[in-house]
């Protein structure tokens, strides 16, 4: 699909709020191309469409999970719902906005957007605005994460906020620790995201550590994800 007809999918049509053109699937997966595809033409209509959809979220969605997990894939950030393709929430699609909204170019309007949404009361939505720090790449952008990480009490949103600040870091120092001792959560979502944080902190030393975790995992997907995470690691070594 072009970039036009994805922006399309993305309004859907706003005009019979009941048309499956509005399902949030439709939205998740319109908003990540327009990311992948980076072109800046898409900013305003990510900007528009998560304002809109993102002010009726509630704190926390109560929804029965299934075993099938739509939303993570190699080439996607984890997901604590793990629903079916056909069961992606609002939450989850407006989450996609913001990260397809770091990974394109900063604006004064996206970059206090995200910002706005670090503080969102919703923790997944704070969580991507986390991912969307990261993703932009900006170290100039991450004054306030040490002091929301602080303050956060959702242990995913704080493990989302940690990452996106050590990977934007880089430094062996107690952010990294941190990371490390969360490998060792009893929730294997907060494990996985940790693994994916040493990842994003390109350091050749955290190997060992992800190692140890990956001797101890009993949850499948995590373990794939820290096997995953561990070749990454390695290959850092390789000049």
């Amino acid at each position: 699909m072009g970039t036009r007809d994805l922006i399309a999918a993305l309004r859907g049509a706003p005009n019979f709020p009941s048309s499956t053109q509005n399902s949030p699937v439709v939205k998740f997966y319109a908003a990540k191309a327009l990311g992948r595809k980076g072109e800046t033409v898409a900013i305003e209509p990510l900007l528009i469409e998560y304002k809109k959809q993102s002010e009726a979220l509630v704190e926390r969605e109560n929804k029965p999970r299934k075993l099938k997990d739509g939303v993570y894939g190699s080439e996607s950030l984890s997901s604590p719902y793990f629903f079916a393709e056909d069961d992606i929430s609002m939450v989850l699609a407006c989450g996609e906005m913001l990260r397809s909204l770091g990974t394109l170019p900063l604006t004064e309007n996206s970059e206090k957007e995200i910002k706005q949404a670090l503080i969102h009361k919703n923790f997944y939505i704070r969580s991507s605005a986390a991912d969307a720090i990261y993703l932009a790449g900006k170290k100039e952008t991450m004054s306030n994460l040490p002091e929301l990480l602080s303050h956060e009490k959702d242990p995913y949103a704080k493990i989302s906020i940690l990452s996106a600040l050590a990977g934007l870091e880089r430094l062996p120092n107690q952010n990294f620790k941190a990371v490390v001792d969360t490998l060792k959560d009893s929730d294997p979502e907060i494990r996985k995201k940790a693994s994916e944080a040493l990842v994003r902190m390109d350091l050749t030393l955290a190997a060992p550590h992800l190692e140890n975790a990956i001797a101890s995992e009993n949850d499948q997907r995590v373990l794939l994800q820290m096997k995953e995470d561990y070749k990454q690691i390695q290959s850092f070594r390789v000049p």
